[in-house]
C-alpha cells in the first residue's frame, strides 16, 4: 500500500493494531509463535521510532524561531520519552538535547514553552541537567521561573536525586538565580517555598545555606515582604527547618526574632502563617517574638492565642537570647493578659497556666545573680498570685483548677526551702476566703470552726470524686503544708476513696522520696500509720488502694528510727495485720497476666510483702509474732502463686522482684534457711527467675547483718527463737544448712545466663564462698 492511499483513518487502524498486536504478544509470551513475531518487530520498530523523533527533530530545527513548531515538538517528545528508556536513547542519540536548547535559545522569554523544556531535559538527563540550566538562564525571569518550578516539581517527584546532588552547588544556584530577581514575586515565593523544603530535610543543605550567607538574604526578604503573606509564610517554614540544627541559627536569632514578631502582628489573621510562625518561635526558642502580640492584641481569635500559648509553653527557657531569664517578667506580663482578653475560653485559661508555671519555675531555678533574681521575683509573685486567684474564681472548674495546682506544685518544687515565693504560697493557701466562703480566721486543719477552711481544703471537698484532681491537689498540700494537712483531709473524707488513694500516694512520695524527712512530717509518723491502715480497713476490697497503702506503710516504717516519740510496737502490729490481709485478699489468685486483675494481684502480692519486710527488719520481734499468727501459710501460698506464673526457664523481672521480696518476708517469719533452701531445691534448677529472686534475697540478709553490726545488743534474744537468730546471722545460717551447695546447683543449672551467673556468684560471695554440700 502506497502512502497515498493510507488515510487519517486508516492511519489511527494501524496505530492501534500496532498496540493491540503488543498486548496479544505479551499474553501469550510463552508461545513460539507470538514469540518469534515479537522477535521480528525488534528492528522494524527501532526504525519506526527513529524516524518520528528525527522527522520531529528535524521539524523543530527547521522552524526554530516558531513558537508553535518548537512547543508542539517538545509536546511529542514528551510524551514519546515518558517511561521510554529506549525512546530516550533514541532522542539522546539523535541530537534532541541540541534542538531543545535551540529552542530555548531562540524563545527565552517564552515561559510555557521553557517549562515544557525543561521538564523534557530533566527526563533526559534528570535535575543535575536542571540545576545547570537554571544557572545558566539566572538572568532571565521567565527562564527562572520555568527553572525553579521545573526543579521544585521534579524534586518532590525524585527526592533521591536531590540527596546525591552537591550541597554546596544546589544552594548556590538555586538562592543566586531567586535573589537576581528578588523583585518579581513570583519568583521570590516560589523560591523560598523550593529553599524552604530543601532545608527541612537535608542537613547539609541548611550548612551551606548558612555558609553562602543565606541567613541575612532570607531575613532581608522577609523584612522587604512583611505584607505578602505566601513569602511570610514559606520564610517562617525556613527559619523553623534552619532551627533544627546545622545552620548557626544562633548567630541570627535576635534578627530573626524580632522578624517573626512583625510576621505575627502583621498576618494576625492568617492561620497557615501563624503556624509556621508559632513553630519558628518554638524552634528558635524565641519567646520574646510572642510577648508584644500578645499583649497587644493582635491575636484577635481565641484559636490563634492558644496556638500562641501552646508554642509559648515549648520554648526551651535559657536556650537562646529571646528566651533569658530577663525576658520573662514580659512573657508573664503578657500571657496574665492573655488570660484577662478570654478570660471565659477555658482553653486560653488552660494553656495560659501552664506557661505561668513553667516560666516562673525557670526564674527561680535560673543561674543568674541573686540580685537580678531578686528583681525578677515580682514577676513570679504576679504569676503565683494568678494563680491563686483563678483557684479561687474558678474553683467549680476542675480543669482550670487542676492546671493552676500543677502549675504551683511546679513553682514550688523549683524554690528551696527558705525561698519567700514558697512562703508567700503558704500563707495563701493557709489564708481564708476573703469573701467570707470558708468561714473566720484559723489555721490549716480547720483550727477555726467547722467552717474555716484554707484554699485546698475547700477544693478537696468541691470536687471530693476527682480522683485527677484529689491527687495533685494532696500532693500540693504535702509539699507546702505537710503531711499533717494531708492526715486531715484523710480523716475528713475517710469515706471516699477519691480522698483516701491520693492521700497514700502522696504520703508515699514524702516519705519515700526523701533521704532526710523535715521534723514536723518525722511527727506525724505514727499519725500516717493509723490513717493508711485506717484507709485498708475502710476500702478492704479495693486492690490498688491497698497496693499503694502497703507501700506507703514500708516508707513511713523505713523512718521510724529517725523519731524518738515513737509510742511502741502496737501501730507496727497493726500495720503488718493490714499487710497480711491485703495478702490473703488475692490468696490463690494466678498472675498469669492475662487481664488487669492478675497483674493488679502480682502488684499487691509485691508491696505487700515488701511492708511486712519494712517492719520486720524495723521490729525484728514481730517474727514471732506473725509466725504464731500462722502468717507462714499466707506468705508460702504468695510465693507459690508467684513461683508458679513464670514459665521453666524464663526471665521476668517483676516477677522476680516480688519473689525476692516474697522470700525475704518467708525468711523472717520462718528463718532464711527454711524459706530459701526450700525454694532452690523446688523451683532453682527449672526456673532461674526463683533462683535470681533467692540470691537476691541472701545478698538482702547479708547486708541487712552488717549493716546492723553493733546494734546486736537491741536484738531479741537469739537463744529465745531460733528463726530471728537465723536472721540476725543468716551467713552462718545458710552455710550451716547448705545453701552454697544449692546455689552452686543453680549455677550449673543456668550456665548460660551471664547476668544470673553474676548474681549467683555474688550471693556466694557474700556467703564466704565455701560450698557447703547440701544435706
Amino acid at each position: 500500500m502506497s502512502p497515498e492511499g493510507v488515510s487519517d483513518e486508516d492511519l489511527q487502524g494501524l496505530i492501534k493494531s500496532l498496540n493491540t498486536l503488543q498486548w496479544t504478544c505479551w499474553k501469550n509470551f510463552s508461545d513460539p509463535v507470538a514469540a518469534r513475531a515479537l522477535q521480528r518487530l525488534r528492528v522494524p520498530m527501532a526504525e519506526l521510532m527513529g524516524y518520528v523523533v528525527s522527522s520531529i527533530l528535524q521539524e523543530m530545527k527547521s522552524n526554530p524561531a516558531d513558537p508553535q513548531v518548537q512547543a508542539m515538538g517538545v509536546r511529542m517528545l514528551r510524551a514519546l520519552i515518558q517511561d521510554s528508556e529506549a525512546l530516550k536513547r533514541i532522542v539522546l542519540v539523535g541530537g534532541g538535547v541540541e534542538v531543545l536548547v535551540q529552542g530555548v535559545r531562540h524563545h527565552p522569554t517564552d515561559e510555557n514553552l521553557l517549562s515544557a523544556t525543561l521538564e523534557a531535559i530533566d527526563e533526559l538527563h534528570g535535575l543535575a541537567s536542571l540545576l545547570q540550566f537554571l544557572d545558566h538562564l539566572r538572568e532571565s525571569p521567565p527562564g527562572v521561573r520555568a527553572g525553579i518550578w521545573a526543579f521544585a516539581a521534579s524534586a518532590k517527584a525524585k527526592w533521591s536525586e536531590v540527596q546525591h546532588l552537591p550541597p554546596n552547588d544546589v544552594v548556590r544556584i538555586v538562592l543566586a538565580a531567586v535573589d537576581a530577581h528578588k523583585d518579581d514575586y513570583r519568583v521570590l515565593s516560589k523560591g523560598v517555598e523550593l529553599i524552604s523544603d530543601l532545608m527541612l530535610e537535608m542537613p547539609e543543605m541548611r550548612a551551606a545555606f548558612a555558609a553562602l550567607g543565606g541567613w541575612p538574604w532570607l531575613l532581608q526578604v522577609m523584612e522587604n515582604n512583611g505584607d505578602h503573606g505566601r513569602i511570610q509564610l514559606h520564610g517562617c517554614k525556613l527559619l523553623s527547618a534552619l532551627s533544627k540544627g546545622g545552620a548557626w541559627a544562633e548567630q541570627h536569632s535576635k534578627r530573626a526574632i524580632q522578624v517573626l514578631e512583625r510576621c505575627l502582628i502583621r498576618h494576625d489573621s492568617d492561620e497557615c502563617v501563624l503556624y509556621w510562625a508559632f513553630w519558628a518561635v518554638q524552634q528558635l526558642n524565641g519567646a520574646r517574638a510572642l510577648v508584644a502580640p500578645m499583649r497587644s492584641g493582635s491575636f484577635k481569635s481565641a484559636s490563634a492565642m492558644v496556638a500562641a500559648l501552646r508554642s509559648l509553653h515549648g520554648v526551651a527557657l535559657g536556650q537562646s537570647e529571646g528566651a533569658g531569664a530577663e525576658d520573662m517578667p514580659a512573657v508573664v506580663d503578657a500571657v496574665v493578659h492573655a488570660m484577662g482578653m478570654y478570660s471565659e475560653r477555658y482553653d486560653v485559661i488552660y494553656e495560659a497556666t501552664g506557661v505561668l508555671g513553667r516560666v516562673a519555675a525557670f526564674v527561680l531555678g535560673s543561674s543568674c545573680t541573686a540580685s537580678v533574681r531578686q528583681g525578677l521575683f515580682p514577676s513570679v509573685q504576679l504569676a503565683v498570685n494568678t494563680l491563686l486567684h483563678l483557684m479561687r474564681v474558678r474553683m467549680a472548674d476542675a480543669y482550670s483548677v487542676q492546671a493552676a495546682c500543677e502549675a504551683l506544685v511546679e513553682v514550688v518544687e523549683a524554690c528551696d526551702e527558705h525561698s519567700p515565693v514558697r512562703s508567700s504560697i503558704r500563707e495563701s493557701l493557709l489564708s481564708q476566703d476573703p469573701s467570707g466562703g470558708s468561714g473566720g480566721g484559723g489555721g490549716a486543719g480547720g483550727a477555726g470552726g467547722e467552717g474555716a477552711r484554707n484554699l485546698l481544703a475547700e477544693i478537696t471537698a468541691a470536687h471530693v470524686s476527682n480522683d485527677n484532681l484529689q491527687l495533685t491537689v494532696m500532693w500540693l498540700n504535702g509539699i507546702v503544708l505537710g503531711a499533717r494537712t494531708v492526715l486531715q483531709q484523710m480523716v475528713q473524707h475517710s469515706a471516699s476513696h477519691a480522698v483516701q488513694l491520693p492521700a497514700i500516694k502522696t504520703l508515699s512520695r514524702l516519705y519515700g522520696d526523701r533521704i532526710e524527712v523535715d521534723c514536723p512530717d518525722l511527727e506525724c509518723l505514727p499519725d500516717a500509720l493509723r490513717a493508711v491502715t485506717a484507709a485498708m480497713a475502710n476500702f478492704p476490697e479495693n486492690i490498688i488502694l491497698q497496693q499503694h497503702a502497703c507501700y506507703a506503710l514500708c516508707t513511713i516504717a523505713e523512718h521510724s528510727g529517725e523519731t524518738r516519740c515513737w509510742p511502741g510496737d502496737e501501730l507496727f502490729t497493726h500495720s503488718v495485720i493490714a499487710a497480711a490481709g491485703a495478702l490473703r485478699l488475692v490468696q490463690g489468685r494466678c498472675d498469669g497476666r492475662r487481664d488487669p486483675s492478675s497483674y493488679n494481684a502480682l502488684y499487691l502480692r509485691k508491696e505487700a510483702t515488701r511492708c511486712i519486710v519494712s517492719m520486720c527488719a524495723a521490729r525484728p520481734s514481730l517474727s514471732k509474732w506473725l509466725r504464731d499468727q500462722g502468717l507462714q501459710e499466707v506468705l508460702a501460698d504468695a510465693l507459690k502463686s508467684t513461683a508458679d506464673s513464670v514459665w521453666d526457664g524464663r526471665r521476668d523481672a517483676e516477677a522476680e522482684e516480688t519473689l525476692r521480696l516474697e522470700l525475704l518476708a518467708l525468711s523472717y517469719v520462718l528463718g532464711p534457711p527454711t524459706a530459701i533452701l526450700e525454694s532452690l531445691r523446688r523451683w532453682g534448677a527449672v526456673k532461674p527467675a526463683v533462683a535470681r529472686a533467692a540470691a537476691d534475697a541472701v545478698v538482702d540478709l547479708a547486708r541487712g547483718a552488717m549493716s546492723r553490726g553493733g546494734q546486736q545488743q537491741q536484738q531479741p534474744d537469739p537463744s529465745t527463737d531460733p528463726e530471728i537468730a537465723a536472721v540476725i546471722a543468716p551467713v552462718q545460717a545458710l552455710n550451716a544448712a547448705g545453701c552454697g551447695a544449692e546455689l552452686m546447683n543453680a549455677m550449673q543449672a543456668h550456665a548460660a545466663d551471664e547476668d544470673l551467673q553474676g548474681r549467683l556468684h555474688l550471693a556466694v560471695g557474700f556467703m564466704g564462698g565455701h560450698a557447703v554440700p547440701a544435706a
